[in-house]
Formats: structure tokens, C-alpha cells, sequence
């Protein structure tokens, strides 16, 4: 059994969920851009496949916008192109010699900017490969229309796939502050229980691997929160907060190490509990890839409440204490989490 469950590990390892989905992905895309090609019945079909896995398989939508923009464009100027060479040859001119003279330019511009390689291979398509029945004006027109089919066909698929690597970042920030603010109320309550610390700081760094991989993943993702909400995303930049969170709270566990459990209990114990209470308001908020106002508001309401009980200790007691004092920096890391990912809307 355990030689099984070792294999299966291995293979998810290699292959697993998010392989599987962009797996899907291009097979959806490429059936989709056949089935498009054959219904405009082009007789050369194979390019709009061809343009569709080029597009698909980048791995982030900035890049697969941006190689469909310059694959349409490259066509479409070597299909220009090829069409004055065929106008040429119509009077007479040698198909090598038009390819020849029309290729020197199209090279230039594909050395000066490589992403527009598309026309030359366009030029030697609609120019030197003999053409079928019919008029030899018909194949640069086909050659773009394919283009265009698969670059379609690829953001259809982009649109109509679950963006899910993005919802597992914001389960996995939340898993992550719910980790640390139970940790953190456990160190405020006095409480020496070493073995739920122990676990409970694993769950926190465990998270935070979930949502490094998860934001990868994202990277490859063709459909980001454009298509489902009106604000771009945030939550990648939540990383260094949670990372700051984590340090913050074993920089707590040193603190109140000095203190009895009674005189923790005494002097942090109801900080620690709104402190968590916070922790757990704020994970709920972050836990979707939607915006939740009211969860949100409930969070900035609770960090405010937070920075007014800190300065009333403080001026009521004078000099923070150490444990004091880092409670601060958690309170203001959380305010500036929620700034960064959710800012607000400037009046």
C-alpha cells in the first residue's frame, strides 16, 4: 500500500491537476479551431491550429495577447505582401524573382522585430507554393481569416475556463492568516501549549508554499480576473505581508516567553482575542477571488478599533512593552495587506 501511494504521489508530481488543465485546455482550443476552420471551409485549416497551440501554450495572458496581436499582424502584412507579388506575377514576372525582391523587406522588419516573423513564412506560402483552383488572391485572404480563427478560438477557451489556480491563492491566504491568527491568540492567552504552536506555524508555512505554487500556476493561466471582475487582482502582492506576519508572530512567541501566564493572560489576552478575531475576519474577506465589502469594512473597522486600543495602553502604561510593540507591527502589516489588495477608491 505504501509503495502505491508513493506512485500515485510521483505521477501527480509529474502530472497532476494543473497539467491536466492546461492539458484540456489546448486539446479544447485545437478542437475548437478545427471545427471553426472546417465550417469556413479553408482548405488550408492546418493554420488556424497551428496559431492556436502558438497562443495557448504561453504562459501568461500578457504574453498570449501579445503573440496573437504580433501572429494577426505578421499575416496580415506578408498576405499585403504576397498580394502585390501576385499581382506582379499576373504581368509576368518570375515567382522566384517577386519572392526574392518582396522578401528583403520582411526580413528586415523580422530582424528588427522577430515577433513579426509570421510574414515572411506568410510570403512563401501565398507566393511560391503553388496555389489551387481558383483565384490566387483567395489564399492570402484565407491565410489571415485562419489566423484569425485560431487566435478566436484560443481566447474563447481563455474566457470560458475557471480561473482556478487564482481562487486557490485566495483560499491559501486565507489559510495562511487563519493559521497565524490562531497562533498569535494562542501565544497572547498564556497558554504554553508547544505541540498546537508547533503545528499551527506548519500549517502557516505550508500555506504559504500552497500560494507561491498557486500564483505560478496563475502566471500560466489564460483567463484572469478580467473576465470575472471589474478590478485587476491583487492578491500576489499579499506574499512579503504574509511572510512578514509569520516572522511577526514567532518574533511574539519570544516576547511573551518573558511573561507568567497569568500576567499574559492579564495584560494581552483581550488584545489577543480581537487580534485573532481580526485574523479571522480578514481571512473570510480574502478567501474569494470576489470582493466582499462588507467583510472588508468589517476588517478596517476592526484594525482602527485595534490602533485605538494600542494607544490607549500605551498612554495609560507609558512605554510599550516588547509584546506590545510587535502587536503594532502585526496590526499595521494587516492594514497595509488589506490597503494593498483592496485599496480604496480615491474620492
Amino acid at each position: 500500500m505504501t509503495a502505491i501511494t508513493r506512485t500515485r504521489r510521483r505521477v501527480r508530481a509529474f502530472f497532476g491537476a494543473p497539467e491536466a488543465r492546461r492539458l484540456l485546455r489546448t486539446l479544447m482550443s485545437c478542437a475548437i479551431s478545427y471545427a471553426a476552420a472546417r465550417l469556413a471551409a479553408l482548405p488550408e485549416g492546418y493554420w488556424a491550429l497551428i496559431t492556436t497551440l502558438v497562443i495557448v501554450t504561453q504562459p501568461s495572458l500578457t504574453q498570449a495577447v501579445d503573440t496573437a496581436r504580433d501572429q494577426i499582424i505578421g499575416a496580415f502584412i506578408g498576405a499585403v505582401t504576397g498580394v502585390l507579388g501576385i499581382v506582379a506575377m499576373e504581368r509576368g514576372a518570375p515567382p522566384l524573382v517577386v519572392f526574392s525582391v518582396a522578401l528583403v523587406p520582411l526580413a528586415a522588419l523580422s530582424a528588427k522585430r522577430p515577433a513579426f516573423r509570421l510574414a515572411c513564412v506568410t510570403l512563401v506560402i501565398v507566393v511560391l507554393i503553388p496555389a489551387g483552383p481558383g483565384s490566387p488572391f483567395e489564399r492570402p485572404m484565407h491565410r489571415v481569416l485562419e489566423i484569425l480563427i485560431g487566435a478566436a478560438s484560443s481566447f474563447v477557451v481563455s474566457a470560458l475556463w475557471p480561473n482556478r489556480a487564482l481562487i486557490a491563492a485566495h483560499g491559501s491566504v486565507a489559510d495562511t492568516l487563519k493559521s497565524l491568527g490562531q497562533l498569535i491568540g494562542l501565544y497572547m492567552s498564556g497558554e504554553r501549549d508547544e505541540a498546537r504552536a508547533a503545528r499551527l506555524e506548519v500549517q502557516s508555512t505550508d500555506a504559504q508554499k500552497a500560494f507561491d505554487d498557486a500564483l505560478k500556476e496563475a502566471e500560466r493561466e489564460h483567463i484572469i480576473v478580467l473576465v470575472q471582475n471589474r478590478r485587476s487582482d491583487a492578491i500576489d502582492k499579499a506574499a512579503p505581508f504574509l511572510r512578514r506576519l509569520h516572522s511577526d508572530a514567532l518574533f511574539l512567541a519570544k516576547a511573551v516567553s518573558r511573561l507568567d501566564r497569568d500576567a499574559c493572560a492579564e495584560r494581552l489576552g483581550a488584545t489577543g482575542r480581537e487580534l485573532q478575531a481580526l485574523f479571522e475576519t480578514l481571512a473570510n474577506a480574502l478567501a474569494s477571488n470576489r470582493q466582499d465589502d462588507v467583510r472588508l469594512a468589517r476588517a478596517r473597522d476592526a484594525v482602527s478599533e485595534l490602533k485605538s486600543m494600542l494607544a490607549r495602553q500605551e498612554a495609560t502604561h507609558g512605554a510599550q512593552e516588547v509584546a506590545q510593540f510587535v502587536v503594532g507591527l502585526i496590526v499595521a502589516d494587516l492594514d497595509a495587506l488589506i490597503a494593498t489588495v483592496y485599496p480604496l477608491e480615491s474620492a
